[in-house]
C-alpha cells in the first residue's frame, strides 16, 4: 500500500482518533518500512510531539498496535512536519530503481537487510534507503518521494559508523 493510503487508513481507525485527541498539535514524521518477508507489509509511521518524543504506531493488515513515546536520537537537523500528499513516487518502482543501483555498482555484495524510511526534507519528501550487506558495509540511497530522482549515495564499513558519511549529490 502506498504511503498517503497507509497515513489516510491510520488516521480513520479508532486507536489513531483516540490518541489524537490528546495530541491534536503532534506532526507526522515519518514512515518506516522493513523489507524482509516477516515485515514487508507493516509500516510504522512516527508522530513527533511536543514533548520531544515519537508515537509510534504500527499499522498490519488487520491491526494498529501503538508504540508507547520514545526519545528522538537528536541530530542537527529539525524534524519537519511529513505531508503525505509529497510522497507520490510509487514504492515498487522506487524499490526497482535501488535494486538496479545495487547491482549496477555493488554487484558482489549480498543484501541481508534493507529498509527504508521516508521523511520531509527542507527542498522535498525523501526516501532513505538503506541496504545492510554480508560484508559489514551499508549503502544509503536518498531519492525524492516526489520524482524518484537519486539525490545522493553513500557506501561505508559498518565500522565506520561513529564517522560522518560523505554524501555524493547527483548531477
Amino acid at each position: 500500500m502506498e504511503f498517503p493510503h497507509v497515513i489516510k487508513s491510520l488516521q480513520q481507525t479508532k486507536e489513531f482518533k483516540e490518541w489524537h485527541k490528546d495530541h491534536a498539535k503532534s506532526i507526522l514524521a515519518h514512515g518506516f518500512l522493513l523489507l524482509d518477508e516477516a515485515n514487508k507489509d507493516d509500516w510504522q509511521v512516527g508522530y513527533y510531539n511536543e514533548d520531544g518524543t515519537i508515537t509510534t504506531f504500527v499499522i498490519s493488515e488487520h491491526h494498529v498496535e501503538i508504540i508507547p513515546n520514545q526519545e528522538v536520537l537528536r541530530s542537527d537537523h529539525d524534524i519537519l512536519a511529513l505531508r503525505p500528499d509529497h510522497v507520490v513516487f510509487p514504492v515498487a518502482e522506487l524499490l526497482k530503481k535501488a535494486r538496479e543501483y545495487h547491482q549496477l555498482h555493488y554487484p558482489r555484495e549480498t543484501v541481508l537487510k534493507q529498509f527504508f524510511i521516508i521523511q520531509e526534507a527542507p527542498t522535498d519528501a525523501i526516501y532513505n534507503l538503506t541496504f545492510f550487506f554480508q560484508s559489514m558495509k551499508t549503502l544509503n540511497l536518498k531519492f525524492s518521494a516526489v520524482t524518484g530522482e537519486l539525490l545522493s549515495d553513500s557506501y561505508q564499513s559498518l565500522m565506520e559508523f561513529d564517522k560522518k558519511p560523505e554524501f555524493a549529490k547527483k548531477p
